[in-house]
């Protein structure tokens, strides 16, 4: 995790350390496994990418040649020839410099963003392919880091910090060899400075890599706190604790600002420092080139020009490659969050010789089915139950008894651990999972609107369905009145998702959804958990239209919009504690009938006996 590992951030240009984009490094756990994944995945994708190694070479063509051609000028000038040869083809490298700069940048800019559109591609289709277990595990928050963060991390470093690498390297190694071509003991010495460099390094590391990733974790929790803020603003103003929430706002703020001044200020002693050695360096160079000179052990000034042009520019790489190697490792640091999601176990492919479902009848049976979402805790433990093509079926039960877990089996987002569910005479997981889809129709308790227009957001289902059949479906399910008040009726798009409407208008439209896609088995899961009494009444009566020849289930806890349905199951414990119409539960006087007249106001809830009683 980024709160456990940091580095030295790379510098600015104001020659202070900070943390790139306000996050700390992120090592690997398997840099050479994930490098080497990452260049399988993009195969087919990295076409001009030896032009690009080719370029990089050539770009550092200016840095190693410019400072041998400047120290020949100079002792041409020293022995009173012509430099005009000289300098024009200074001017005519610092051209090809720019020249290949630029064609590096071109290539790169077409082939980096190719390969990251096919990761982006290649991880989403994957995540479309991933079980809704998989999303319950993880925090949607987290799933869109992946996808953007990490993935745009990976595109920085492909585009920009792999040339500046490729190119560094090479200057580095070009700038060694004409050191040592033209003093090797004078590059003895300037090592020096590298090493000291080095240890410099090693040690403001050590202490701002903690100081970093506390500040992140700071960060996080700063962030935490307003996003909790501003979405809960509407409950702390109610209860009068604006006074709290800022006070918590100041203390989390004022961890974050101190921790981020000890570790800038550490940070901020190494490139003041490295510069001190830098300019030490080449001082040393200097007097000791001097000596040399006036002993006669060199008798070239140019040489002495040149060799301290090279210790300038030698150093320098080193801690942009530095700088760049970290942002390498938190590229590929993502690339392994990335993989970690596509190896995530997919939805259960189609058996071999899966049956086609065109024309289901609707009739379903339970076998002694059992589920989990874990081995450890049963949610449905023994449900056996017939339901008759075109039943209309009522679930009701205490909150957490396993309603909603009934229904998700039954459209396989989960697939049961015991015992099997059967639809026409098959087990559900003999059949194609789209065929098996499109034969429900569903409206959920959480509605989910897109930012679309009301027209399309009721079509999602059946794209299409006409005008027509849009309003048709929306005036069963009670939603036209309210659509024709909107600025552009049908045509209104939803720009925030459906959130500029009521809870309860954002429901009739999902059930205008259901009602238009026409599916032979219908699923009600809380459809007026949101919405008022008149609407539920509106609702109600949709629902006993909508549900004439379906078999439907409906989970719903308000008892009132389930009367008439032909068998209402009472979930206790995960078990089917009652079953029966309205009637009969009433006339057995069960837990049905208590709830029920709770509800209605006809007996009081029953006080709850204490503990050892």
């Amino acid at each position: 995790m980024a709160e456990k590992n940091g580095a030295v951030p790379p510098p600015n240009l104001n020659g202070i350390s900070r943390p790139g984009r306000g996050s700390v490094v992120v090592k690997p756990k398997n840099m050479k496994g994930t490098l080497r994944r990452l260049w399988q995945l993009t195969k087919g994708t990295r076409k001009g990418l030896g032009w690009i190694l080719l370029l990089s070479a050539f770009a550092s063509g200016a840095s190693v040649l410019s400072p041998y051609m400047t120290g020949r000028a100079v002792t041409a000038i020293s022995g009173g020839d012509g430099v005009a040869w000289i300098l024009l083809l200074l001017a005519g490298i610092y051209f090809c410099d720019w020249l290949v700069k630029f064609l590096q940048a071109f290539f790169m800019a077409a082939i980096g963003q190719r390969m990251i559109h096919y990761i982006r591609k290649t991880l989403f289709d994957r995540m479309k392919m991933l079980p809704l277990s998989f999303f319950d595990r993880k925090r949607h928050g987290e799933l869109m880091s992946r996808l953007t963060n990490d993935v745009d991390n990976i595109s920085t470093t492909i585009s920009n910090s792999m040339t500046l690498l490729l190119t560094y390297g090479f200057t580095v190694t070009g700038i060694f060899i004409m050191m040592v071509a033209l003093s090797p003991l004078l590059t003895t010495v300037s090592l020096c400075g590298v090493l000291a460099i080095y240890f410099l390094t090693k040690t403001v590391t050590k202490h701002t890599r903690k100081l970093f990733a506390q500040q992140q974790k700071s960060l996080g929790a700063l962030n935490g706190q307003v996003e909790e803020s501003i979405s809960g603003l509407t409950m702390i103003k109610a209860f009068g604790r604006e006074e709290e929430m800022a006070h918590e706002f100041e203390e989390k703020n004022k961890e974050l600002c101190q921790t981020s001044v000890r570790a800038l200020i550490w940070s901020g002693y190494l490139m003041p420092l490295m510069n001190v050695i830098n300019n030490l360096c080449y001082v040393a160079i200097a007097v000791f080139s001097g000596v040399l000179f006036v002993n006669g052990t060199i008798s070239d000034i140019g040489l002495i020009t040149s060799f301290l042009l090279y210790v300038r520019q030698f150093t320098r790489p080193f801690v942009e490659i530095a700088n760049i190697y970290n942002n390498f490792q938190t590229a590929v640091a993502g690339a392994e969050r990335v993989f970690e999601i596509m190896d995530e176990q997919p939805e259960p492919a189609d058996r071999e010789g899966a049956l086609s479902l065109s024309h289901p009848r609707g009739n379903i049976e339970f076998c002694h089915v059992g589920f989990g979402y874990a081995p450890e805790r049963q949610v449905l433990k023994d449900i056996s139950l017939k339901i008759p093509a075109g039943t209309q079926v009522a679930i009701v039960g205490p909150t957490g008894s396993g309603k909603t877990t009934l229904i998700h089996l039954l459209t396989r987002f989960y697939d049961v651990t015991e015992g099997c569910i059967l639809l026409d005479g098959q087990d559900l997981r003999d059949y194609r999972m789209q065929d098996l889809r499109a034969a429900f129709g569903v409206v959920l308790q959480d509605t989910a609107l897109f930012a679309q227009s009301v027209r399309d957001n009721i079509c999602y289902g059946h794209p299409q369905a006409d005008m027509g059949q849009i309003r048709r479906a929306a005036e069963t399910a009670g939603a036209d009145s309210f659509i024709g008040r909107l600025p552009e009726g049908y045509g209104t798009v939803l720009e925030r998702g459906g959130l500029e409407l009521s809870q309860g208008e954002r429901q009739l439209i999902t059930i205008a959804r259901a009602v238009l896609a026409d599916a032979p088995i219908l699923i009600l899961d809380e459809a007026t958990s949101s919405v008022d009494t008149v609407t539920e009444q509106k609702i109600r009566r949709a629902m006993l239209e909508i549900c004439k020849n379906r078999t439907s289930f409906i989970i719903a806890h308000r008892l009132s919009t389930i009367r008439d349905s032909d068998c209402i199951i009472f979930i206790g414990d995960g078990k089917i504690a009652e079953k029966g119409s309205h009637e009969e539960l009433m006339a057995g006087n069960g837990r049905y009938a208590r709830m029920y007249r709770t509800q209605t106001g006809e007996m009081p809830e029953p006080e709850e006996k204490p503990q050892g009683m």
